[in-house]
């Protein structure tokens, strides 16, 4: 992914994914980190943190259509 010419935003949540970092042209490509999302981070700051807000705004950023994050009633 990090090679693809367009801008990329990669979404790192959780330690484990933060340590990719370094394999990622952050001059290039959008990085929005965050507490993983499990219950046991909720409180460690996952919560308030807008990771998928902060992930439109890049997108809307970079020309590109924002995701809608909402899960359909079923």
């Amino acid at each position: 992914m990090n090679a693809k010419p367009s801008q990329v935003v990669f979404v790192l949540w959780g330690r484990y994914a933060h340590k990719k970092i370094a394999l990622i042209d952050a001059g290039r490509h959008v990085i929005i980190e965050s507490a993983h999302r499990s219950p046991l981070s909720a409180r460690n700051g996952f919560c308030g943190s807008r990771p998928f807000s902060r992930d439109n705004a890049a997108l809307r950023a970079a020309i590109q259509p924002a995701i809608d994050w909402q899960i359909p009633d079923v």
